[in-house]
């Protein structure tokens, strides 16, 4: 068999190159044309050598396609994101330094950590399935080679060992002792369950969940962030621990832990009481504290529900009123109308579900209602003869808007004392997080000193999340999606689960040819590409890595 070119011409006398095979066939010499090379004429040599590599490359790949495997892709995305986000807030440096007080440990403490905190972000599960499929699922020339599930609890232990040390490195990264005085402290608490009835050690306790799961066993987190919703550090407490009692020497413990002369302590109203503000006060504490109005003696009422005695900050919208409380602190209250308005519809919802009990025919007065937001609506329950209370209907509408405020701190303005208060959502926020895309529970651990560890893990992600979203917001970027491209929508601001959800798409891909492995990746578009830019990460080359498939020689 044998190829050569040929110029054939048409009826109209023009010439073309063929490629043409001559082939045997039933011991007959035969030819046939593969390919047209294009026509003939001057200065078409250049064309037809072009021509003729671009076929002979069409061959070439042809050929080599024969010889490709590619088997499976691994997830390369989000690790592309931690380890920028690893090195930019210090954590490979505080691996380091752990790894470096126990010389006895023969494993990457900082690669299993990062794995850990990785799995948190693409897909949280146990540890035992992280050890079984997910270190597995990522590209692994950024893993720890052949991780043991001795190693990753190992690895818990000298989370739980270090946690202190953790939180105070994190702290100081980007601070100065100069320039640190006084620092506001957000600070609640939540519960978290185990898939357990089992009460074991100090820690897994039965007691009031906000989750209203009482058939499980919990823990009690509280959780310290900054005004710019950082965390800064967390408590772990029983499960039957009041919330009033975790205020016990935390602000020692802070400056103590931080290193800073002068703390303001911001709690919601679950923690406000007599008690928990003299031990706040015990600690030299200064505190802004949310303050339920209705706890307050009669006498004093009538001032601060009257609008009459309030500053407008905003005419009919936004009113505020300052007087001191029996402690000499200070009481500020504010009014909204937006909170108004929704302390209304709150209440009607209410007197909806009342009413429509009331026009049974049947009513057990036992059983008819039992939250006392709703009782208090009622009269003539405890004789069992229901009815609906008009005067306290007028009585509670009276209070719509109104929302009071203690605090201890003397320099700020009302305003500003208000604006910092507001600033607990953030908190709110990051218990969501927490719970719901970062799943720091259920909990599968039964010691104390795993449980903490495992909330390392959990905290060390939100850290990491929470830092992302302040870069995403700095930038001010939107989502980028084919509905948002519709100028009806408005556009909505890019989150990191958004981002990290497209990322997570980002493969590498092993590419096997002859003797050769040849890492190469997907394409990397859109809000992955945003991402990556808003925090400073390089986007890699399509070539990831070329090694020797082990056993081949040249």
């Amino acid at each position: 068999m044998a190829m050569y070119i040929r110029i054939t011409k048409n009826s109209k006398g023009e010439g073309y190159y063929h490629l043409l095979e001559s082939y045997w066939e039933d011991g007959q010499c035969k030819k046939r044309m593969l390919l047209s090379l294009g026509k003939v004429g001057e200065d078409k040599l250049d064309n037809l050598a072009q021509a003729i590599s671009k076929h002979r490359d069409l061959m070439t790949v042809t050929q080599m396609a024969k010889e490709i495997s590619v088997e499976q892709t691994f997830i390369l995305g989000p690790l592309l994101v931690l380890e920028k986000i690893f090195d930019l807030l210090g954590i490979n440096k505080i691996a380091e330094e752990i790894l470096a007080t126990h010389r006895k440990i023969e494993f990457d403490f900082r690669k299993i950590l990062f794995t850990l905190v990785l799995c948190r972000f693409v897909k949280p599960s146990s540890k035992l399935k992280v050890f079984e499929h997910w270190q597995k699922a990522f590209y692994p020339e950024m893993l720890e080679p052949e991780l043991g599930l001795h190693q990753i609890y190992r690895a818990l232990d000298l989370l739980a060992d270090h946690k202190e040390e953790i939180e105070k490195s994190l702290y100081w990264r980007d601070r100065n002792l100069l320039n640190i005085k006084t620092d506001i402290v957000l600070y609640d608490l939540t519960t978290l369950r185990f898939e357990s009835t089992k009460e074991t050690e100090n820690l897994r306790r039965f007691g009031y969940s906000k989750e209203m799961r009482t058939d499980c066993t919990q823990v009690v987190f509280g959780l310290l962030l900054d005004t710019e919703g950082i965390p800064l550090g967390f408590e772990v407490y029983p499960g039957n621990t009041f919330e009033g009692t975790t205020l016990t020497s935390i602000v020692t413990k802070i400056k103590a832990k931080f290193q800073v002369g002068r703390i303001i302590f911001i709690a919601d109203r679950g923690l406000f009481s007599k008690k928990n503000l003299e031990l706040l006060r015990a600690d030299d504490g200064e505190f802004i504290v949310g303050h339920r109005i209705g706890s307050m003696k009669a006498r004093h009422k009538e001032d601060l529900y009257n609008l009459n005695n309030y500053n407008w900050l905003v005419k009919d919208e936004l009113a505020v009123f300052e007087t001191l409380t029996e402690e000499q602190d200070r009481l500020i209250v504010t009014w909204s109308r937006v909170r108004a308005e929704r302390d209304a519809k709150t209440r009607e919802d209410i007197l909806k579900k009342i009413k429509n009990k009331l026009s049974k025919k049947r009513v057990d007065p036992k059983t008819f209602v039992s939250n006392r937001n709703y009782q208090k609506y009622l009269t003539g329950l405890s004789e069992g003869k229901p009815e609906l209370n008009e005067e306290v209907v007028k009585a509670q509408s009276r209070k719509d808007g109104f929302f009071g405020i203690v605090t201890n701190v003397k320099e700020l303005s009302a305003e500003q004392i208000v604006t910092n208060y507001k600033e607990l959502w953030k908190i709110e926020d990051a218990f969501g997080e927490l719970k719901g895309t970062l799943k720091s529970r259920p909990i599968f651990h039964w010691t104390d000193h795993r449980i903490v560890g495992h909330l390392v893990v959990c905290f060390l992600a939100y850290f990491c999340e929470a830092h992302i979203t302040k870069q995403l917001r700095e930038k001010n970027l939107t989502l980028e999606s084919p509905a948002i491209a519709d100028r009806t929508i408005k556009p909505r601001k890019l989150t990191v689960v958004e981002a990290l959800k497209e990322l997570t798409e980002v493969r590498a891909v092993p590419v096997q040819i002859k003797n050769q492995t040849i890492w190469t990746r997907t394409d990397i578009n859109g809000n992955a590409v945003a991402l990556l830019r808003a925090i400073g990460a390089a986007i890699p080359p399509k070539i990831l890595k070329i090694t020797k498939n082990p056993g081949h020689t040249e």
